[in-house]
């Protein structure tokens, strides 16, 4: 191996930014894009208002509930590895989702992906504290905002354009496929 081939901080620490950037993209992603399947899932599955209404629910609660306690679990067991469970949690869930047979497991799967988005999200802010410094973190910052933005703003056209053509399970195998990508690039 080479000089030239030999990866440098600063290769890695963008490398880092771009994992933690497309993450944030998915986050807000999955926060508003189940709620256009709603419509899809209840002809499929059947259901309720109110246990259709738990396919977004059950990730708010899950996500929101988990925060403080992926923190510290990220101080506890390390960030990178706070991060890369998270995405598993987060991945995992997703391709059952795209299988299941109930709106029930349906929704379960949805809590446990709120965890998973949970130790995403905290171990990812913390990941960038810990790579950049000064105006660079700044920077860094800058971008998971507008990353997280870019989510919350084209989620739910970009869900509905995947739900539309190839129904609402590709939805949940696409976010399992750009959460895998993730793990691969991070």
């Amino acid at each position: 191996m080479d000089a030239a081939s030999i990866p440098t901080a600063a290769d890695n620490r963008y490398k880092v930014l771009v994992a933690i950037c497309i993450s944030a993209i998915i986050i807000p992603l999955v926060f508003t894009g189940p709620a256009s399947s709603i419509p899809s899932v209840a002809r499929d599955l059947g259901g309720d208002q109110a246990s259709l209404g738990w396919i977004v629910n059950a990730y708010a609660i899950a996500f929101g509930g988990c925060v403080m306690a992926a923190g510290a679990l990220g101080d506890q067991i390390g960030r990178k590895r706070c991060f890369v469970t998270g995405l598993v949690i987060f991945a995992v869930p997703s391709v059952l989702i795209g299988l299941t047979p109930s709106l029930l497991v349906l929704n379960l799967l949805r809590a446990l992906e709120g965890i998973g988005g949970a130790l995403v999200l905290t171990s990812a802010t913390s990941l960038l504290a810990q790579e950049f410094e000064g105006a660079e973190r700044t920077r860094a910052f800058s971008f998971l905002g507008t990353a997280f933005g870019v989510g919350l703003a084209f989620g739910p056209m970009a869900s509905g354009f995947v739900i539309e053509h190839w129904g609402w399970r590709a939805l949940y195998f696409a976010i399992a496929i750009i959460s895998i990508l993730i793990l691969v690039l991070g």
